[in-house]
């Protein structure tokens, strides 16, 4: 190089005014404030997006070889979706997902690669396979990524949506910026009939101010070709082409304000590759609680970011699940996860990982990897989880409706958002706001100014002046806050406009009545209608009317009504504003029929408006309902309550013909607690797990709940069941009912071990009734021990996780060496020999060929599970690498997709803790992916063995034909195409083959369904397998019962086994007094009310009658306290008390009282005879005793005794009269008596 300087010195001159020149255009050109045609776009930084670069000399519309080096995707976002109440969504920028195809050599370990340049549309992305999915809650779009003070230019917010339908129906999404070309691998299994349906729609914060000005599409090479916003593609593959490049190109017209207030104008192009390839259709669905999901196209990979504050304690629960039409025939060879800190570990079905930020940082990065195995391929699946715990700062930007109702708005640091006022929203034009901090962050935050397109404005509350214009009027808001030495920006978008919405109005037939439906749709929405039916219409056609609404719509008209039908692939012309049109199936499935009105006001202002209406048949099948809980089952108030749902659809002869799933494609399965959607857990099998959290009343102890569950599959079969559960309030620890603990080891020849009772408690998680039943644990307050225990040693039980976090059983022992024990295989397959013959004839000699030890042993060898050692108790990966412990509950084979710790038992619930061998498909379950590679033949549960081969026919070298179990390789002489059940006589049935009368597996119990008898107080039971039949009678309960206490009613019975009810009339019961005296309202009298009615029962209303209770008195009959409610003394009777019992009534309420005392006690109430108390004996001291009669007594005596006779002749000095009486008389009158009047007689004579 330095030779070649010194013979061309002009080149080194020249290099240095290049620089010079670059130099200056860096410094100059931004002053200038020249802007790109095409300026970069925030959902790029929301979610960037991977490209693929094709061969070089491969235009995209190359039908080529498949041999394209394939290293990125494009994102996919989510279709808009609404409720008839006429809600709005729209696919969000953010949505989108970012996902790299990759080879199979691709070494996930990697950190993901820089975004490849593009130049050229030839080098456009061919993204990889994948349905829409939605980002979790911190992917965000509108980035600025500006701190600085000098308003930076507003980036515009805007994505091409491009949303197509596989199979017809299901959507399907991606998103390209402006200027870009992104990509989709579509497959021809995906295709609707050899056709792509298609939609175009703008997306973004700036998607209301642009506009699609030109579509058109090119095949392979073509020339391009102007097509529509909305249509279908026919795409077919060449000839001897591996793959067919279809190329959507869209032009837009965008117009914003900068945050200056000034208006820029841009015209954009985006461009949609789509590669029509013959493939595997299969990707891999991760779903994360709460709401979080992402779907991994075959070899690619997805990003997802994860916050900590939609995690509980950094708790990521997750589950993986196979989509696509390969699904069924795909196996999980490996699982894996590492973190960036070094931390590892494996995957499973479903399970739990715990998250947390890396020591001094915000974020820590997980790896999920997963190689599946299909058809003989080996695929690859990443995700790769950002976990932050960071900033969590959002500006809360109030505005005020009317100037009176609050309405608020959140933007994230450094995020865009965007709001949406009507003309009619606020008075006068003038905007009243409020800004403020909020988040964990916000108490260390500060906001330091805040603009208004461009001017200042209050950085606490104030208002602004909005103008009208023509297609509505944008503003910028900006607001800058400093936070920890940091600088963050928000921006908010506000759009002033009209207030014009578009109304659909028509009518369908439910239950035999006419029901009104109305649709709301806001300019450049698309709202989603409830599915039509066909039974609801009369040969499809539906009325329709479509009208403008809004208080500035007077000049604003309908110019046309469009119609595009799936069911046809066409679009249709129909009448404005009303008139009828002939609804469409998609053959046997959902035809969507989607409404496009347009209008425009007379100002040249265009709208439009976009219904979906979707058309679905309604099916003759039945669909049943099973689940967990019974109708007037009592639940636990303010405890999570698992409910499980299996819904399956059944032919006229009742054949199961297909299950409905949560999770499943145009099918629907909704449950209700109380009219309110309950949050879908996990799935076991065909059975899918709820959580129930039913709601405590604020008084009183019992409430009754509703529970709800419709399930539809996608033909349109449907099923109802509506539970009335009784809600019970109880605190933590309170018994609420009993269950039954089993410990099965049956695969490892163990046998079950229990049952034992167990007292269930309120609120207490299975992980703790494991550690108490198990090893006696003591949980202290409020769960305390377990009354009832298997008692092993502690020392040999081990778990991970707590018991209130992610429990997990790793290992139990009761103390003999269990593992030492069991009947099991351990160390390495070798140890049998090289070959599988030699070693399924290894497991033959050891079990005993034809057992079900060596069947069983057999599957798991030929499932490709690894043999393990063995340790003292029993763990997981003893003796497989697909062994460990599970639970079960109800004692069957229901497994439940909660760990131990999130799971709560019911009364009268099973708890099974089950050994498997192998992943738990040999135990009646299984975990999808894992060591199924050929299926299993045989389970084993609680003792019971149960074999059921699936014979192959096999031609060998010298022609004989043979049959083999395609899970245990065993060899037999008869397939057994034939069978049938037979009745065992026994309460039993069993399989056997009609060919050769062998029985096939173990006899089981009938399973029974009961019908009621006509005419009969009987009903019959016959076995769905053999056809036994048997008649018993009904078990009646009783369940209402309409008589009175005085009226005579009606009695409801319902049987208990086959459900039927019957009806007899019940006579007037009469009161029944409820044992509960009742004091009346005058405190005198009680009474008892009747236990039923609760009338006041007169034949019980007496007064109170009192008896002494220590120095007060209490009714002998109702035990009422008399200073309780009467203030009252005893008043004494003279006439009836003695010196030692006092009898009178009380001096406030008059009732009779009496009191005991002892002899003498009352000296008031001495009754004397003779100077003598004839009670206690006690002496009179004013007692004189009468003197002796005179010998010679005065004829003329004094007054009688009673003072009132006359006195006689006068004679004596005394006065007369009685001894008490006051008037003056003479001599003591002869003894006149003590209670006598004034005495009045004449004065006696001398004594």
């Amino acid at each position: 190089m330095k030779k070649f300087l010194e013979r061309y010195p002009w080149v080194q001159q020249a290099g240095c005014g290049v620089l010079i020149c670059a130099l200056l255009l860096s410094i100059c050109l931004p002053l200038m404030g020249m802007r790109s045609a095409e300026p970069d776009n925030p959902i790029l930084q929301a979610a960037p997006q991977e490209i693929t670069v094709l061969q070089a000399g491969q235009a995209p519309g190359h039908a080529g070889n498949g041999e394209a080096e394939s290293t990125g995707a494009a994102g996919s976002g989510g279709s808009a979706d609404s409720t008839l109440a006429g809600e709005q969504e729209q696919p969000d920028p953010e949505e989108t997902e970012n996902q790299t195809e990759q080879g199979q050599d691709t070494q996930p370990e990697q950190q993901p690669q820089g975004k490849p340049q593009q130049e050229v549309l030839a080098d456009a992305a061919i993204g990889t396979n994948t349905d829409s999915n939605k980002g979790d809650e911190g992917e965000e779009a509108g980035d600025t990524g500006e701190t600085d003070e000098d308003l930076p230019e507003t980036e515009l917010d805007l994505g091409a949506l491009l949303t197509w339908y596989k199979y017809g129906s299901q959507a399907s999404s991606m998103v390209c910026a402006p200027g870009e070309s992104v990509g989709k691998r579509v497959l021809l299994a995906q295709l609707d009939r050899g056709r792509l349906r298609y939609e175009l729609n703008l997306t973004g914060l700036d998607a209301e101010d642009a506009k699609i000005t030109d579509v058109r599409v090119a095949v392979g090479n073509g020339v391009s070709q102007k097509a529509e916003t909305r249509g279908v593609l026919d795409m077919t593959l060449p000839d001897g082409a591996e793959f067919q490049n279809y190329i959507l190109t869209v032009q837009a017209h965008a117009v914003q304000k900068n945050q200056k207030g000034e208006t820029v104008e841009t015209n954009v192009d985006f461009s949609f590759v789509l590669r029509l390839e013959s493939g595997i259709d299969l990707d891999l669905q991760l779903t994360w609680q709460p709401n979080g999901q992402a779907t991994c196209p075959a070899n690619g990979s997805v990003n997802r970011t994860v916050k900590s504050d939609t995690l509980t304690d950094g708790n990521f629960a997750y589950a993986l699940q196979f989509l696509g039409e390969s699904a069924d025939d795909a196996t999980i060879r490996t699982a894996e996860y590492w973190a960036t800190d070094g931390e590892r570990g494996t995957l499973s079905e479903s399970g739990e990982i715990q998250m947390a930020a890396a020591d001094g940082k915000d974020t820590e990065t997980y790896y999920l990897a997963v190689t599946a195995e299909v058809l003989g391929q080996t695929i690859g699946y990443t995700f790769v989880v950002t976990y932050e715990d960071g900033l969590d700062l959002q500006l809360q930007f109030t505005w005020y409706e009317k100037s009176v109702t609050s309405q608020t708005v959140l933007c994230d640091a450094d995020k865009r958002a965007a709001l949406t006022i009507k003309h009619n929203q606020i008075n006068n034009s003038e905007l009243l706001y409020k800004l403020g901090l909020t988040g964990r962050s916000a108490q260390d935050a500060q906001i330091t100014s805040a603009s208004f397109n461009g001017a200042a404005m209050s950085t606490d509350n104030g208002s602004a002046r909005l103008e009208s214009a023509e297609n509505g009027a944008s503003y910028t808001v900006l607001v800058t806050a400093a936070v920890k030495e940091r600088t963050v920006n928000f921006t908010v978008t506000i759009r002033y406009q009209s207030d014009v919405s578009m109304e659909m109005s028509y009518t369908v037939m439910e239950d035999g009545a006419q029901k009104p439906c109305v649709l709301t749709c806001e300019n450049k929405k698309t709202v989603n209608a409830d599915p039509v039916y066909d039974d609801q219409l009369t040969d499809g056609l539906l009325t329709y009317t479509f009208a403008i609404r809004g208080e500035e719509a007077s000049d604003v008209t309908i110019q046309s009504v469009k119609c595009y039908q799936s069911g046809s692939f066409k679009t249709i012309t129909l009448p404005a504003p009303s008139g009828s049109v002939t609804l469409l199936l998609n053959e046997d499935k959902t035809g969507d029929n989607t409404f496009t009105v347009t209008a425009a006001s007379s100002g040249g202002d265009s709208y439009t408006f976009v219904f979906n209406v979707p058309y679905k048949h309604r099916g003759e099948n039945k669909v049943q309902i099973k689940t967990n809980l019974r109708d007037g089952a009592t639940i636990t108030n303010g405890q999570e309550v698992n409910l499980t749902v299996e819904a399956w659809t059944e032919d006229a002869a009742g054949n199961r013909v297909s299950h409905i799933l949560a999770t499943g494609t145009e099918t629907k399965l909704t449950v209700q607690l109380d009219g309110k959607d309950v949050q879908f857990e996990s799935t076991s099998g065909y059975v899918q797990q709820y959580l129930l959290i039913p709601e405590n009343l604020d008084e009183g102890d019992r409430n009754e709940h509703t529970l709800y569950i419709y399930a539809e599959d996608e033909k349109g079969n449907y099923g109802k069941l509506t539970l009335k559960l009784i809600g019970k309030r109880t605190e933590a620890g309170q018994k609420i009912g009993t269950a039954s603990i089993y410990i099965d080891m049956s695969v490892l020849g163990l046998g079950v071990r229990g049952p034992i009772s167990y007292d269930v408690l309120s609120k207490e998680p299975v992980s703790y009734v494991i550690a108490k039943a198990i090893w006696d644990y003591d949980a202290g307050d409020p769960f305390g021990t377990a009354a009832n225990s298997f008692h092993w040693p502690a020392s040999r039980c081990a778990n991970s996780g707590t018991l209130d976090t992610g429990f997990y059983l790793q290992t139990m022992d009761d103390g003999s060496g269990l593992g030492s024990r069991a009947n099991a295989l351990s160390g390495n397959w070798s140890q049998f020999g090289s070959t599988q013959d030699e070693i399924l004839a290894g497991i033959d000699s050891h079990f005993g060929a034809g057992s079900n030890e060596a069947i069983l042993w057999r599957c798991i060898y030929r499932n490709g599970i690894p043999l393990s050692s063995t340790s003292t108790g029993i763990g997981e990966f003893d003796y497989t690498m697909g062994s460990g412990w599970m639970y079960s509950i109800g004692g069957a084979d229901f497994y439940p997709g909660s760990p131990m710790s999130g799971y709560y038992l019911q009364d009268g619930d099973t708890l099974t803790l089950r050994y498997t061998l192998a992943y738990g498909w040999d135990v009646g379950t299984g975990e999808s992916g894992y060591g199924n590679n050929v299926g299993y033949c045989i389970t084993c549960m609680n003792g019971s063995w149960s074999v059921h081969h699936s014979y192959e026919t096999v031609t060998a070298e010298d022609g004989t034909t043979k049959y083999v179990c395609r899970s245990c390789g065993m060899v037999e002489g008869c397939p057994h195409e034939h069978k049938e059940y037979q009745n065992q006589g026994d309460g039993t049935c069993v399989q056997v083959c009609k060919d050769c009368g062998e029985k096939i597996g173990v006899p089981r119990a009938h399973e029974l369904e009961y019908t009621a008898d006509e005419g009969a107080d009987t009903h019959t039971a016959k076995c769905k397998n053999c056809g036994f039949t048997e008649r018993s009678p009904h078990e009646w309960k009783e369940l209402t019962d309409t008589a009175t206490c005085t009226e005579a009613g009606v009695k409801t019975f319902k049987c208990e086994i086959c459900n039927a009810q019957k009806e007899e009339e019940s006579p007037a019961a009469g009161h029944k007094p409820q044992n509960v005296w009742i004091v009346d309202e005058d405190h005198k009298h009680h009474y008892q009310e009747c236990q039923i009615c609760h009338e006041k029962l007169m034949d019980t209303y007496d007064v109170h009658h009192y008896d002494p209770y220590g120095d007060d008195w209490q009714c002998s009959v109702c035990g009422q306290i008399h200073g309780f409610d009467c203030d009252g003394t005893l008043v004494p009777d003279a006439a009836q008390s003695t010196c030692k019992h006092l009898v009178g009534y009380c001096s406030d309420c008059g009732l009779l009282l009496e009191k005991f005392g002892a002899l003498g006690e009352f000296a008031d109430y001495h009754t004397f005879s003779e100077g003598v108390c004839t009670t206690c004996g006690a002496i009179d001291q004013t007692y004189t005793p009468p003197t002796d009669p005179d010998p010679t007594p005065d004829p003329n005596p004094g007054g009688d005794d009673s003072g009132g006779g006359s006195g006689g002749n006068p004679g004596g000095d005394g006065d007369g009269g009685d001894d008490s009486g006051s008037g003056a008389g003479g001599d003591p009158g002869g003894g006149g008596s003590d209670s006598g009047g004034d005495g009045t007689g004449d004065t006696g004579g001398d004594l």
